[in-house]
C-alpha cells in the first residue's frame, strides 16, 4: 500500500466482505433449520432412502444437516444444546464391556 487512502479503502472492502460473509451464513442456518423441519416430517414414514438411485436414507440426511447446524452455529460461537443432544442421540452405539 502506498498511502493511506488505499489502506481504507482495503479496510472498507474487508468489511463489506464480512458483511456479506455473515449474511450468508446466516440465511444458509435459516434453510438449514427449516430442511431440519421437513426431514423431521419424513423420518415420521420410517428410515426409508431418499431417492431410487441412492442409499442414502432420511436418518442419513437428518444426522448430515444436524452436524452442518452445529457447524453453522459455532461459526458465531454458539452451540444449540438441542441440535447437539440429537446429534449425539443419532450418533450414539452401545458398547458391552465384553468387547472391550
Amino acid at each position: 500500500m502506498t498511502n493511506i487512502h488505499e489502506c481504507y479503502d482495503t479496510l472498507f472492502d474487508v468489511s463489506v466482505d464480512t458483511k456479506g460473509a455473515i449474511e450468508s451464513i446466516k440465511l444458509a442456518q435459516q434453510k438449514v433449520r427449516e430442511a431440519l423441519i421437513a426431514v423431521t416430517t419424513l423420518k415420521r414414514q420410517g428410515n426409508t432412502p431418499i431417492s431410487f438411485v441412492s442409499n442414502v436414507t432420511v436418518v442419513d440426511v437428518h444426522r448430515n444437516l444436524l452436524f452442518l447446524d452445529l457447524l453453522l452455529s459455532q461459526t458465531f460461537g454458539v452451540c444449540r444444546t438441542d441440535t447437539f443432544e440429537e446429534l449425539l442421540e443419532l450418533t450414539n452405539f452401545e458398547t458391552k464391556e465384553d468387547e472391550w
